[in-house]
């Protein structure tokens, strides 16, 4: 008897999961010491963070307190993003990446013009 196909994660819990990780990572905790603080194993730690198992609230809280956050920012920019999958899927994807947090942080400190140059020679830069 064959195991019917595994159904996909739901994309939100798939951001929700990856604001965990870009916290977590933006702060240096690691899933070894996440996973005693919120009371599972690092292997239940990345499952959350991929969005292959759902967090509870209760265990979002839990996070949330570990990671020294508000629950509500792992849902941000859902709203405005009014949950589209391509939109979830850049910025999560983002966020992840090495540097992004110190790149985020450097850019909030930028003038309006000096964040235009910026955009204009990382399109440029991508392009390439």
């Amino acid at each position: 008897m064959s195991k019917p196909p595994a159904e996909a994660p739901d994309l939100i819990d798939v951001h929700v999961g990856k604001m965990i990780r870009a916290r977590r990572r933006a702060i240096g905790v690691s899933q070894h010491d996440l996973a005693p603080a919120i009371g599972v194993t690092f292997q239940q730690v990345q499952k959350y963070e991929v969005g292959s198992n759902r967090v509870s609230a209760s265990k979002l809280f839990a996070i949330a307190q570990a990671l020294g956050v508000p629950a509500g920012s792992f849902f941000s920019d859902l709203e405005e993003a009014g949950a589209d999958p391509s939109i979830l899927s850049e910025f999560g994807d983002f966020l992840v990446l090495n540097g992004s947090a110190e790149l985020v942080k450097a850019y909030r400190n930028l003038s309006a013009d000096q964040r235009r140059v910026l955009v204009d020679l990382a399109q440029v830069m991508a392009a390439s």
